[in-house]
């Protein structure tokens, strides 16, 4: 009876990020190029860091792609993700 009424305090569970969470998105860190890349050079902390806003892939994912290498062109300012990640994996 305890753990049905703890759930019911509870309430549902969502795991959709809240308002707040997404207004404060742009105040967080993910990975742009910072430097001009040319196809077929290698990842390292210097042409690629975990800048603001944070629109694109999160910074924990830096050291699984540092030594691989860009499979594009890539201007400065450009902001990684899964989906257009620009990376030979």
């Amino acid at each position: 009876k305890a753990v049905r009424e703890a759930e019911k305090a509870i309430g549902q569970v969502s795991y959709e990020p809240t308002a707040k969470q997404i207004k404060g998105r742009a105040f967080a860190r993910s990975l742009y190029v910072v430097k001009d890349i040319k196809k077929g050079e290698v990842i390292t902390e210097e042409n690629v860091r975990s800048i603001r806003p944070g629109f694109g892939l999160h910074p924990k994912h830096l050291k699984s792609f540092l030594g691989k290498e860009f499979n594009c062109d890539l201007e400065k300012g450009t902001r990684l993700g899964w989906e257009a990640a620009h990376i030979d994996v």
